[in-house]
């Protein structure tokens, strides 16, 4: 069965890293560029994406105004004309990793899974300190149930900071999907550690738990996320399942999934 997982619509979270451009062919270009670089930082995304346009049209051969715009378009939503535009930059200049970079983000934005891991491929092996690739690949393979794939690009990324509560986080729902149920709980108690309040934490940790046949600390990890958010639902029916098969002496998980992983949260 294939892994249900929501998109955040923006992927706002991740910055937007614009360049400057350093030179301009003409004294124009610089002017929109620097308009479209202090709308961007104030997250006007479509009004920064105009002022990257007149940038291009006033010195069309500088890559980075297009590079621009297309990071402007894709923080504005509008997915396509961001495609467009990294597709021209890849098209002039090949070598951009930044591009590949860019175009595999919005391909996952768009499902494109395996088109997504190919330009994101692209870009790590022109970069291979480019960790936001590493993520967004590592998501691409969770989307396609290529969870081996996806726990080496997450260990990667926390080879780099072992802290990492993104990368901790999916790479524990890779190891609950392959049933290393070891991992995925050490994974999800270094969450825990970083953030002891963190509900959702303790429900992945309880269902790896449940899984794993440790009703007891399944059990003590749902009543700490109803301890966090009182009136939880789902906890209040995994409580009452673990209870129901404590009684009988039943193994096995809870009846409904814990929620997967999505690209930007």
């Amino acid at each position: 069965m294939k892994s249900t997982i929501p998109l955040v619509a923006a992927l706002s979270l991740l910055a937007l890293d614009l360049l400057v451009p350093q030179t301009f062919a003409q004294g124009d270009s610089a002017e929109h560029a620097r308009k479209g670089v202090e709308l961007a930082k104030n997250k006007k995304y479509a009004e920064a994406a105009e002022e990257f346009g007149l940038a291009a049209k006033a010195d069309p051969q500088d890559t980075k105004h297009y590079l621009n715009r297309g990071k402007a378009l894709r923080m504005a939503g509008k997915l396509p004309e961001a495609e467009k535009d990294f597709s021209k930059v890849i098209e002039m200049k090949p070598d951009t990793a930044d591009a590949f970079a860019e175009r595999g983000k919005v391909k996952v934005s768009q499902k494109n899974f395996d088109g997504a891991i190919e330009d994101l491929t692209k870009a790590i092996d022109m970069n291979e300190d480019d960790k936001d690739s590493l993520r967004y690949r590592g998501f691409a393979y969770i989307s396609k149930d290529d969870f081996e794939n996806a726990i080496e690009d997450y260990s990667a990324v926390l080879a780099d900071n072992p802290n990492d509560a993104q990368a901790l986080e999916r790479r524990g729902f890779a190891f609950r999907s392959t049933k290393q149920y070891d991992k995925a709980i050490e994974d999800f108690t270094k969450l825990i550690k970083g953030s002891p309040k963190d509900a959702e934490a303790y429900r992945r940790r309880g269902f790896a738990y449940s899984q794993s046949g440790e009703n007891d600390k399944a059990l003590a990890d749902f009543q700490k996320v109803l301890e966090l958010k009182p009136g939880d639902s789902d906890a209040q029916n995994r409580i009452k399942s673990l209870e129901a098969r404590s009684k009988t002496g039943a193994s096995g998980a809870s009846p409904a999934a814990a929620g997967a992983p999505s690209p930007g949260s």
